[in-house]
């Protein structure tokens, strides 16, 4: 193994830092000592260089399961601007190509190889890559490997067979979120129970957590904008649905906001470039859903807001930790309102459907055969379900399907096929009759912490098994003021007002406009009422011939053109 000046030599050549960071240097020992290890650092610690660096000193291939394509492209281009021999394969790119570039793998003449978990479903691949010589696994994201974990993804957990097929090799497995519990599950499917564990802790002292309770979601906006004005940007608001998501952003461009939003709904290519305008502008807003984040490598963000509670605190610590990345002070707050945490429980629901409704998808996709190239999952939806079209179990069964190699091809893109049908055996042995119970569990440590008369960072200290904080954080709502807290870790003449941000709908409504009002209909302007950026105003109704009052940022309007 290099001693340290080696290591030393080869962080500063490879990548231009002069000394390590944390725990990286002891990580990498460990790994070209030839031994498997678990590294849990916090996002923006620099998890990445503790396999980045020993690829290029060990003798063979790092094989890297990265769970996102854009991740993955991200991370390639960097390591070859650094000069590094990387290379990725993923469904992005033409057969050719992906081709090519297995041979350059299994040749040798690129050191790190970046693929997601489903590459090792493809005919012929692992057949392929076995032929190289292959010095380490790296698993980013490692928590998805744990049914235990916030993020679950089916192929992650036939990460231990991937690794036996490639002959064993040494396993690096990193994350910025895992409990005690997740930690062990994790080490235990991948084969690797006595891998070395490096925590670095959770810490964060320059973020500051708070929440903030609200009735509705006129509050909800009302909080935003008041948020996004106060700090500026950039700024990140995590929905767990999409339709608030796109209700939201009409109200944000009410009240002079241009939000950039990210959706599973988008086209690739949509999610791409919004991606791309976020990591580009200088201070942006972006209404999100929890798909978005994972691999922005944007130092400033300066606040996160969850419109609704996450499903885990291993999720939404995973989110806030995206912020503040720069050292520089930032606000991490939840709206909570109690109906919210319905709807995470309809979501727990639909993650884990029961024996008997996998069945019925089977039986479905076995009576419709000759549909397969034009059904999609609204098509299964309205055949299973009377009541909720958006229940989420039927996407749910597919993944499970295809999991087991069940199923061919992308639904919903005409090359699905149902190759095997399971038998109740094997269905049984997906359903994890436990999880369920876990999940809500998991569901209700999250409302505890948004209720929580005490030290927000302390109850994450406990519940990442660690010991609470027995005089506070000092950098919470539960501590201290937060506005005390931000004007001293977040100056207001250091902060940058919302790119897009301009003028506001009623800027230029006068005495005499016409204007339609949601639930009262049309009516005339007789008086406009302005004090700072908020706008109240008297309309004369047509229907009633009486003048009301309303406060332009709590009704829905819009101008009546002549």
């Amino acid at each position: 193994m290099p001693d340290d000046d080696a290591l030393l030599a080869g962080l500063r050549r490879h990548f231009g830092f002069e000394a390590f960071r944390g725990k990286q240097r002891d990580v990498i020992a460990t790994v070209l000592a030839g031994d498997s290890a678990l590294a849990i650092f916090p996002t923006g610690e620099g998890k990445s260089l503790c396999y980045q660096l020993p690829a290029l000193m060990l003798d063979g291939l790092t094989i890297v399961l990265s769970p996102l394509i854009a991740l993955m492209q991200d991370q390639v281009d960097a390591l070859r601007q650094r000069g590094i021999p990387a290379t990725f394969i993923n469904s992005s790119i033409d057969r050719a190509t992906r081709e090519r570039r297995l041979e350059d793998a299994v040749r040798g003449d690129v050191k790190l190889l970046y693929v997601t978990p489903e590459r090792f479903r493809v005919p012929g691949f692992v057949e392929r890559i076995t032929e190289a010589r292959i010095a380490l696994l790296a698993v980013d994201e490692a928590h998805c490997v744990s049914q235990w974990g916030h993020d679950f993804r089916p192929d992650y957990a036939r990460v231990g067979a991937i690794r036996e097929r490639l002959g064993s090799p040494p396993v690096l497995a990193l994350t910025a979120t895992a409990t005690p519990a997740v930690q062990r599950d994790v080490l235990d499917r991948l084969g690797a129970p006595n891998a070395t564990t490096f925590h670095t802790g959770i810490e964060r002292a320059n973020l500051f957590l708070g929440v903030h309770p609200v009735a509705n979601d006129e509050d909800k906006v009302d909080r935003i904008v008041e948020r996004a004005n106060e700090i500026g940007g950039p700024g990140i608001v995590y929905f767990a649905l999409i339709r608030n998501l796109l209700e939201f952003e009409v109200e944000l461009k009410r009240r002079g906001l241009e939000p950039l939003i990210y959706h599973g709904d988008l086209a690739p290519d949509e999610r791409r470039g919004m991606q791309q305008r976020f990591m580009t502008m200088a201070n942006p807003l972006i209404l999100a859903t929890n798909a978005f984040g994972m691999g922005v490598d944007k130092a400033d963000i300066r606040f996160i807001l969850h419109h609704q509670i996450p499903r885990t605190l291993e999720a939404y610590y995973q989110e806030v930790g995206r912020a503040g990345r720069d050292g520089r002070g930032s606000l991490c707050e939840l709206l909570f309102c109690d109906e919210d945490v319905l709807i995470q429980k309809e979501f727990t629901e639909w993650a884990n459907p029961g024996r008997d409704f996998v069945e019925s998808v089977v039986h479905v996709l076995e009576q419709n055969r000759h549909r397969w190239p034009v059904m999609d999952v609204q098509d299964l939806r309205e055949t299973l379900l009377i009541k909720n079209r958006r229940d989420g179990r039927v996407d749910t069964a597919l993944n499970l399907l295809e999991t087991a190699g069940c199923t061919r091809g992308v639904f919903g893109r005409g090359t699905f096929e149902l190759v095997r049908a399971p038998d109740r055996d094997e269905i049984d042995s997906w359903i994890d009759d436990d999880k369920r119970e876990r999940d809500l569990q998991h569901l209700l440590e999250m409302a505890r912490y948004a209720t929580a008369p005490g030290c927000r960072k302390s109850v994450l200290h406990e519940h990442f098994g660690f010991e609470p904080l027995v005089d506070g954080c000092g950098a919470c709502d539960a501590c201290v003021d937060g506005n005390a807290w931000l004007a001293t870790h977040l100056p207001v003449d250091e902060r940058q007002p919302i790119e897009g941000a301009g003028r506001r709908p009623e800027d230029g409504l006068a005495r005499g406009d016409w204007i339609d009002i949601r639930h009262h209909g049309t009516g005339m302007v007789t008086q406009v009422f302005r004090e700072g950026r908020r706008t109240r105003i008297e309309v004369e109704l047509a229907s009633t011939m009486r003048r009301r009052k309303f406060d332009l940022a709590r009704i829905h309007w819009r101008r009546v053109e002549e």
